[in-house]
């Protein structure tokens, strides 16, 4: 049974820094989602967008300059969706210069004249808010509900094999160097329970697994 049947469905949610949108109504209980609400959840995908691309068939990118003003944005949409189809969430990020202000993450601050004769200037670490957010699918659909439940379970790192695979854990493996490295790779639940079977613990697969 759909868990979200007796809520409103509300797409097209469009809010800027500072505002807020009330969801529900005809007996739901009123909820608030703000600018930052979308935003944090739009960056702790894009922060497993390798697990979110494969199981989830997304496709998240992130823009690190806009119309060379040093603004970002980013952008999550099916992969299987033609290309002018809308994004299922946007978010644009402007940086913030107040030293002791909230901020979502930090990041260089990428400039691009667009000019041969004013190249692309990199102005260092900034931090960055969320100046506005659209959403155009329903904030508590089952699909993002998944979603959430999804970041919770991939923020987890337990300290054994076993309570990986309590946890119903996948492990993400990529190349620490960057440097001619193969594609991220995903250990299983059954490649993890081989590696317990094979009496190996986790400290010895990281060391197998290490150049």
């Amino acid at each position: 049974m759909n868990a979200h049947a007796g809520k409103s469905i509300i797409r097209n949610v469009r809010v800027r820094q500072g505002e807020t949108v009330k969801l529900g109504g005809d007996g739901d209980t009123p909820q608030e989602i703000t600018c930052d609400d979308i935003a944090r959840l739009a960056l702790a995908m894009h922060e497993h967008s390798y697990f979110f691309s494969l199981r989830r068939g997304l496709n998240i990118r992130f823009s690190r300059d806009l119309n060379g003003s040093g603004t970002q944005g980013l952008y999550i949409k099916k992969e299987d969706d033609e290309r002018r189809s809308p994004d299922l969430i946007q978010v644009v990020f402007q940086q913030t210069y107040k030293k002791d202000g909230e901020f979502l993450y930090e990041a260089d601050l990428i400039m691009d004249r667009g000019k041969d004769y004013e190249p692309t200037v990199n102005r260092g670490k900034h931090r960055f808010v969320a100046q506005s957010a659209e959403m155009q699918i329903d904030w508590n659909s089952d699909e993002v509900q998944q979603w959430r439940l999804d970041i919770e379970r991939l923020s987890r790192s337990p300290e054994t094999l076993a309570g990986w695979i309590a946890d119903d854990l996948e492990m993400l493996v990529r190349c620490a160097s960057g440097f001619f490295c193969r594609k991220p790779a995903i250990l299983t639940k059954n490649d993890l329970k081989r590696h317990v079977s094979a009496g190996l613990s986790l400290g010895r697969v990281d060391k197998r697994l290490q150049p």
